[in-house]
């Protein structure tokens, strides 16, 4: 690899953003120019992507939005580089989702030829190529990026990345293979032993013995500029999708954001025990299973010793680390798929709830530093909970009316609380999530259905990287629904038959589909049901209970009620939990509800 750092293409210093950090995500997208760009010689690359840069920056981004960029003679040039989110796939989801690497590569003037700009580069060559797989594999390795290369096109609507770079991807010509070996790297002013480790995330100790440096050598120590470097791979090997894969027996890494939540759970007993066995051990009482300050200690202390300094070291687990760390997963520990509570809405504050999410919430606003606790924070809201969120809104530059202690949307949503799970279903009194579609159940997605429903989940699924479609998504469930769907369950950390695409509770939950809101049919009243109407409402209820299963017709169902249309709706009560009078066959409110009978 002919890696080229910031400082030797002579890249702008920049302030970084503080929300721009990742540990892993799905992969990488391919991008190209967009413009007409001429052939030139390598000793002209390094100013394109300088304008670029400049270009990038006159557009109100802080940095060059690509991760990588790699020119036609096949050099890979640093740009916002690994572990950072980039900013060139089209919002801020689809960023954090992918790396980005620009291919130098444009786009043709029908007709031009060579009139007065030279040969028009719209076609990669083959160190561009090559490039390309380099780039890809420096980002699985070093970044955290799983196995994902798709091209800009596949997440945002446009043309990019070209026809022939897209032909490309979609033919496999940038999957790494064997070419995912170690980089070469050849140091600039002020590098030193400990900053060149940092950057590739590898302990000095082992850049040092990979390159048959002294080891009474520090991280102190300065290279000549010129000096090349061979920097070893991380001590895991790829999986298929790209990422590193930890030893079996270890838990997996639960990702930087599951322990920022604070969490409690065995998972930090046994990472305690072994930063212990480590010699990293602060510890007067524990190790125990809540996560507090003295484990971020530990584990600071864990980093250093392997050679990370600054931001690397800063006590939040990485993977790198996490994975040499070799935490024990005896009794099936394991962290599950990190998710977030959805906004439960203003009214359900006002409502002083009883919930392990005003729990969750405390725990976190405590770690923001706005807890206004004496003896909290607990699951009953109280006004010690609204003096802690009022400190939160202000954080985030709130102040009157947007300071006033009650949790809105924008605010709960970067406050990021863990969900919780459990717990009854909103249409039960349980906390609503009330702006999202309940799940409707494994059954009715394999009855293939046609709804809006779909639509909005594909919609979803599209905004969250892990969309396939190509003219969709639209209300009738496909093949390319279910690739989509399954995409997101890996996403989530699912796999083999929990991520067959067939969506279940957990992942549909966390996934929080818009509630579709076309009218559905009120419920007419019993005394409507009792008096034996016929009405395209019966035909409607019918087929909708058809299609949840519940159906008992022979011939129908048809708009005249009867005993049949009573014994498929006491079914369906049934199977929504109901017993004895509440499954009599006669619709209630609830139930009518939750069947959603499309309007007449």
């Amino acid at each position: 690899m002919k890696f080229v750092s910031r400082a030797g293409w002579g890249a702008r210093p920049t302030t970084p953003n503080g929300d721009a950090r990742i540990d892993t995500n799905l992969g990488v997208k391919i991008h190209y120019l967009g413009s007409p760009y001429r052939i030139l010689g390598h000793e002209n690359c390094a100013a394109k992507v300088r304008s670029v840069q400049s270009g990038h920056l006159n557009e109100g981004y802080w940095e060059i939005a690509y991760s990588l960029v790699v020119c036609r003679h096949g050099y890979v040039y640093e740009g916002r580089g690994a572990n950072v989110q980039c900013g060139a796939n089209g919002s801020r989801t689809l960023n954090r989702n992918h790396y980005a690497v620009l291919g130098m590569v444009g786009t043709s003037l029908p007709g031009l030829g060579s009139i007065g700009l030279g040969y028009l580069d719209t076609k990669p060559t083959d160190e561009m190529r090559q490039g390309l797989r380099e780039a890809i594999a420096y980002l699985r390795r070093y970044g955290g990026a799983r196995g994902e290369i798709l091209g800009h096109r596949d997440g945002f609507p446009t043309r990019c990345p070209g026809g022939p770079l897209y032909d490309m991807l979609r033919a496999g010509f940038f999957e790494p293979g064997a070419n995912s070996g170690p980089v070469q790297y050849v140091t600039v002013a002020g590098d030193t032993l400990g900053s060149v480790a940092a950057k590739f995330r590898v302990p000095w100790s082992t850049l040092a013995e990979a390159n048959g440096l002294p080891m009474v050598l520090t991280g102190s120590h300065r290279f000549v500029v010129g000096t090349r470097l061979t920097i070893p791979g991380q001590a895991s090997s790829p999986d298929p999708q790209g990422g590193g894969t930890p030893i079996t027996g270890y838990v997996p890494f639960p990702g930087t954001e599951w322990f920022e939540g604070r969490p409690n759970s065995r998972i930090i007993t046994a990472m305690g025990v072994r930063l212990v066995q480590e010699g990293c051990n602060p510890y007067r009482v524990g190790p125990g299973s809540q996560w507090s300050d003295v484990d971020r200690d530990a584990y600071a202390m864990w980093q250093r010793k392997l050679g990370f300094t600054g931001a690397d070291a800063d006590g939040w687990p990485g993977r790198t680390s996490w994975d040499r760390l070799r935490v024990p997963s005896e009794g099936g520990v394991s962290a599950g798929p990190v998710g977030y509570e959805p906004f439960p809405g203003a009214a359900w504050f006002r409502a002083n709830p009883n919930s392990s999410v005003v729990t969750a919430m405390g725990v976190r606003l405590v770690a923001e530093g706005c807890g206004a606790y004496l003896s909290g924070p607990g699951p009953r809201w109280t006004g010690a909970d609204r003096t802690s969120y009022a400190n939160w809104q202000r954080k985030l530059g709130f102040s009157g009316g947007d300071a006033d202690g009650w949790p809105g949307q924008t605010s709960w949503d970067r406050l990021r609380v863990p969900r919780q799970g459990g717990g009854l279903p909103y249409e039960q009194g349980g906390a609503p999530g009330r702006t999202y579609e309940s799940f409707p159940g494994a059954q009715w997605f394999r009855g293939r259905p046609n709804s809006a429903v779909v639509t909005e989940m594909g919609r979803r699924l599209v905004a969250e990287g892990c969309g396939r479609y190509t003219v969709g998504p639209g209300p009738q469930w496909s093949d390319v629904d279910r690739e989509s769907y399954a995409a997101w369950q890996r996403k989530l950390g699912f796999s083999g038959a929990d991520a067959d695409g067939w969506p279940g509770r957990s992942s549909w939950e966390q996934l929080r589909v818009p509630r579709y809101t076309e009218q559905y049919q009120p419920y007419p009243g019993a005394n409507w049901f009792r008096s034996n109407p016929s009405s395209p409402i019966v035909t409607n209820m019918g087929r909708r209970l058809v299609a949840e299963g519940c159906g008992q017709y022979r011939i129908g169902p048809g708009p005249q009620w009867s005993d049949v249309d009573r014994q498929s709706y006491a079914a369906w009560q049934r199977k929504l939990g109901f017993s004895g009078a509440d499954a009599d066959g006669w619709p209630g409110q609830v139930t009518w509800d939750r069947l959603r009978v499309p309007r007449a």
